[in-house]
């Protein structure tokens, strides 16, 4: 393994990404299970103590003989003067002989009151005994503003403690009073804490004979143990999960080192030696040592598999590259050989004041069908050929070369187009077994008469502009094409052109070229493209027309060859210097 895959697999250790994760995952287990087990603890001994407070609250009734809680509050200010007289006995003791004297100023309903608010304090020594937790005990009437304390565990007359105090509310308790008050609930009970504390307080209504909730009773309690307990809940969990944990962690990194890091590690150094494999033509195929038996051997034995196809494919994709450079080399050389065997010198003869001419080729792929041709006949007659093979590619290129020689040595031999199409159709249906034909237009102009004398072997129509006139498509006679039927006889046309009169030649692929939505360049778009640069050479005719088409077509891609030639006849009556001009 290279330096960098080892610092790699250093950094990415899947052993070492496995103990992060089981130790996360065991840390949100241990505070999950905590919590989960705190919370529900939490519930259940709240509830505990809320049904402790619920029943001292009705003993604090019980206790504080709340059946005449009605005549304590009807005779509150009673109450309140007694009271005050009490404090006076205590702190002027010359003003009564004895306490009793002060009972005797009031009625028997307001010291019977009195004798049973006195008497509350008793219950907090039976408190005491029962509830180590108790922390407070009061009987309150609450108003909007205030509660009125009609007595509280902290009474003593001794200390001189004046009854119905009015105390704002604290904390959260003015809702829950209210609201048991009101007859809306039986009883309540709420949590908050008070001086670091927390604190669960009970409610319950107080009642008179006619069952009219005339004040509210509470018992305060203490719940700080709940989180005490809590803590120790959690802290005990924790630490059992915590050693699961590493247990399992510890298991779990031999076996799984052993089934999964150690065969991928193979894995991994394989497939560094694959690359290598790759780079060494002469390399062995892999052999890699996983036998676990399950997934992973299945991977090591795809692995192998896979070395050897890629080792067997770089051979065979070798010897295929070596094969397609030799055939891209040929296709290199028959284009130039196909472009040698067109005619390429323009003007194609500057002794000759009579004509003007230009050709182009563009074949679809590396060599075409497509073929153009011009030569003199004798001193005074042009010919003039375009064709275009079946097919493309090498075969039409073939054909092409030899369709093009035998028009060539037929009309240097033969009087008049029509026998020269006869000939040579004769020959390729004798010779041709690949059932390729060509289409051919050939024409023998007369460069003193202008006469032309053409003939026409299934071929596009050409085009004809006229002096001070524009190009249009002359509708010849069509014959069969070349290689179609033996012994087929082709009719001759002729056409005598004017000096300034002007001839266009092209095969299919011209109007046939199709842009990215399928759409043909077609022979108005031809015609009109060539009226744009009537009055131009023909080498500018044949220019423009072919950036008409590169427009037209786009980015899509071209399917068949175009070849096209422009033939500018001037007659004997132009001198070159005119021509040029």
């Amino acid at each position: 393994m290279e330096e960098g895959s080892c610092d790699m697999a250093k950094k990415g250790s899947l052993s070492r990404k496995n103990i992060i994760r089981l130790t996360i995952l065991g840390i949100i287990i241990v505070i999950g299970t905590g919590l989960a087990g705190g919370i529900q603890m939490y519930r259940q001994n709240l509830m505990i103590y809320q049904e402790a407070a619920e029943s001292y609250v009705n003993m604090l009734l019980y206790q504080s003989q709340f059946g005449d809680i009605a005549k304590i509050i009807e005779n509150q200010d009673k109450i309140i003067e007694i009271q005050k007289k009490y404090e006076d006995y205590y702190n002027n003791k010359d003003k009564y002989d004895e306490p009793e004297e002060i009972i005797e100023e009031y009625d028997s309903e307001a010291v019977s009151a009195y004798g049973d608010y006195s008497s509350f304090d008793s219950f907090v020594v039976g408190f005491g005994n029962i509830c180590t937790d108790i922390r407070y005990a009061y009987v309150v009437i609450p108003t909007e503003k205030d509660l009125i304390y009609v007595w509280d565990s902290e009474y003593d007359p001794d200390h001189l403690t004046i009854p119905f105090e009015h105390v704002p509310y604290s904390g959260k308790e003015k809702e829950h009073i209210l609201s048991v008050m009101s007859g809306e609930h039986a009883g309540d009970f709420f949590t908050e804490r008070i001086d670091g504390e927390l604190i669960g307080t009970a409610l319950c209504p107080v009642y008179d004979y006619e069952n009219n909730i005339r004040a509210v009773a509470a018992i305060d309690i203490s719940i700080s143990s709940i989180r005490s307990a809590f803590l120790k809940l959690v802290l005990h969990v924790g630490i059992a999960v915590f050693l699961i944990m590493l247990v399992s962690i510890t298991t779990y990194h031999f076996v799984v080192r052993r089934q999964i890091i150690n065969p991928i590690t193979k894995l991994t150094l394989a497939a560094d030696g694959l690359v290598n494999n790759l780079r060494d033509e002469n390399a062995a195929p892999l052999k890699i040592d996983v036998h676990t038996g399950d997934e992973i051997e299945v991977l090591a034995r795809s692995f192998e598999e896979m070395d050897a196809k890629l080792l067997n494919y770089i051979q065979e994709n070798a010897v295929i590259t070596a094969e397609k450079e030799r055939i891209g080399t040929e296709l290199a050389l028959a284009t130039r050989i196909q472009a040698d065997m067109l005619p390429r010198i323009f003007p194609p003869f500057p002794e000759r004041n009579e004509i003007d001419l230009y050709a182009s080729m563009r074949p679809a792929k590396e060599v075409g069908g497509d073929f153009y041709d011009y030569f003199m006949v004798d001193e005074n007659r042009l010919a003039v050929v375009v064709a275009d093979v079946s097919g493309k590619g090498v075969p039409a290129a073939l054909f092409m070369m030899m369709s093009k020689i035998m028009i060539q040595n037929f009309a240097l031999t033969l009087d008049g187009p029509g026998k020269v199409l006869e000939k040579v159709n004769d020959r390729i249906c004798t010779n041709s077994v690949e059932e390729m034909f060509v289409t051919v237009w050939l024409g023998m102009l007369d460069l003193d008469t202008g006469l032309l004398t053409a003939a026409n072997g299934g071929h596009e129509y050409p085009i004809l502009m006229k002096p001070d006139g524009d190009f249009e498509l002359y509708k010849d006679l069509h014959g069969l094409v070349i290689g179609g039927i033996a012994g087929y006889h082709y009719r001759e046309y002729q056409l005598h052109l004017e000096p300034g009169s002007r001839l266009f030649l092209y095969t299919d692929g011209l109007p046939e070229a199709t842009d990215e939505r399928e759409n043909m360049f077609g022979i108005e778009r031809t015609l009109s493209a060539l009226n744009e640069v009537r009055d131009g050479t023909p080498r500018q005719v044949l220019d423009h027309i072919s950036e008409s088409v590169a427009s037209f077509v786009g980015g899509a891609p071209q399917f068949d060859d175009t070849t096209m030639l422009c033939l500018d006849y001037y007659g004997d009556v132009l001198s070159q210097e005119q021509k040029l001009t």
